[in-house]
């Protein structure tokens, strides 16, 4: 296939015009081997290599752009997981050949193909998918891919577990104001709810991703009739749909923190080294990264290696029992600080002149590690106050709502009643003038 390469930042470029595709957009090129001039980049995502990163929902963007293109470079950091991956995928939806079929095709071309487990999951079910309609997701959420990539927008099926992937029913999942989601009710319809909050511009966004999620990554050859349901005027079929309980606590909130906040085997605060000095092996390290003081939390990763440490983060590794490492990445200001305090210049160096940037690892004292936590636990704080006002919110909604019936049934009954009396009179008064007739 002369036409799909796949490559990592050591490749060797072509001296011919190639469009490029990069997958790992936090990781920069090499210094001494950027893309030269006639390499376009046409598509830049930021996926990461990891088991938990989701690769199908950007498979439509990807197969748009390679089929609008003549030569594209599918490349990521090493190209052996993430460009290795979607390579298999586009020869599964491009050329409808199955997983096993296409592995092997680009195991063949690049014998370091080997795509982390996450991604061989999704994979396989993508051919499950395309093979059977009963086993695509029914539900799906218009979101941030993403804290690390805010600005990118994709579909995401809707699980019951994070970290299961077993697919929520539609009377399994809570809506939201600013939200958008997209319900398949069959091959030909699909209800895309609005909330009152949510853009027109990512309405837009979101019909496009799903013709694009059924012409290139399903293969189907007639699109969907996209039927667009605004959050307080929906239509009955919809609510007939997704078979709403006003009072169900069995719908899932993907926003709430507890679903999005990935357990800990155990808590990372005030955890003690042994007093035989040795790490206890059986606790993972913990990493968590930042972009800024600003941002709304630190980002646990799950799987992680070398490539996550990028210029523009601060990551934070706590090694449980042992010690915690701050990494500072080249594009940070040196002053990154908390609480406008410059401690990790303070504590590296007694000379103003030496460059933080420059710096490896830094080991923290426990005055920073206790103000590094201290930060974390107000931010979990502001998000459990949050989801408790919503929920408050929620009950006084439903509350108010089963009053509204509640008077409904009441003024029917009475007006029931009245109408009764007023039979019963008039039933009274047809006798009374019978009989003034008879006499």
């Amino acid at each position: 296939r002369p036409w799909l390469f796949v490559a990592g930042h050591g490749v060797v470029w072509p001296k011919q015009s190639h469009s490029l595709i990069n997958l790992a957009s936090e990781v920069p090129f090499l210094e001494d081997n950027p893309p030269p001039p006639h390499i376009h980049s046409v598509l830049t995502l930021a996926l990461r290599d990891g088991a938990t990163q989701e690769i199908l929902p950007f498979l439509p963007r990807v197969l748009e752009t390679v089929q609008t293109q003549a030569n594209v470079i599918v490349m990521c950091q090493q190209g052996v997981s993430r460009s290795c991956a979607t390579a298999i995928a586009i020869l599964m939806c491009r050329e409808s050949m199955s997983y096993a079929s296409a592995f092997a095709d680009v195991k063949a071309a690049r014998d370091v193909c080997s795509p982390n487990a996450g991604f061989i999951c999704q994979l396989m079910e993508l051919h499950a998918q395309r093979q059977d309609q009963a086993k695509r997701p029914r539900v799906y959420r218009f979101v941030p891919h993403a804290l690390h990539d805010l600005a990118t927008n994709v579909l995401k099926p809707c699980w019951l577990t994070p970290h299961a992937r077993i697919h929520a029913t539609p009377a399994q999942v809570r809506r939201r104001s600013n939200g958008i989601y997209v319900y398949s009710e069959s091959p030909l319809t699909v209800f895309l709810w609005r909330g009152q909050d949510a853009t027109d511009a990512n309405v837009a966004s979101a019909t496009t991703e799903v013709h694009l999620w059924y012409l290139h990554l399903w293969g189907e050859t007639t699109m969907p009739s996209v039927i667009v349901e605004r959050e307080g005027a929906e239509s009955a079929a919809f609510l007939s749909f997704v078979q709403p309980a006003a009072l169900d606590d069995a719908t899932i909130d993907f926003d709430d923190v507890s679903w999005t906040e990935p357990p800990r085997t155990r808590q990372v605060e005030d955890d003690l080294a042994p007093s035989d000095g040795l790490l206890d092996s059986s606790r993972k390290p913990q990493l968590r990264v930042i972009e800024s003081v600003d941002d709304e939390s630190w980002e646990l990763l799950q799987e992680y290696d070398s490539s996550d440490l990028v210029p523009n983060q601060v990551g934070w590794l706590h090694v449980p029992g042992d010690r915690d490492y701050i990494w500072l990445g080249k594009a940070c200001n040196s002053s990154w600080t908390y609480d406008s305090k410059p401690r990790p210049k303070a504590k590296a160096t007694a000379d103003d002149n030496v460059d933080l940037n420059t710096l490896g690892p830094i080991l923290l004292s426990s005055d920073d590690i206790t103000l590094i936590r201290r930060d974390r636990e107000q931010q979990l704080n502001k998000q459990r106050e949050y989801q408790r006002k919503h929920k408050e919110e929620e009950k006084r909604k439903r509350d108010a709502m089963a009053k509204r019936v509640q008077d409904e049934v009441v003024n029917k009954l009475v007006r029931s009643e009245v109408m009764f009396t007023l039979l019963q009179e008039h039933k009274e008064n047809n006798k009374l003038g019978l009989s003034s007739s008879s006499r």
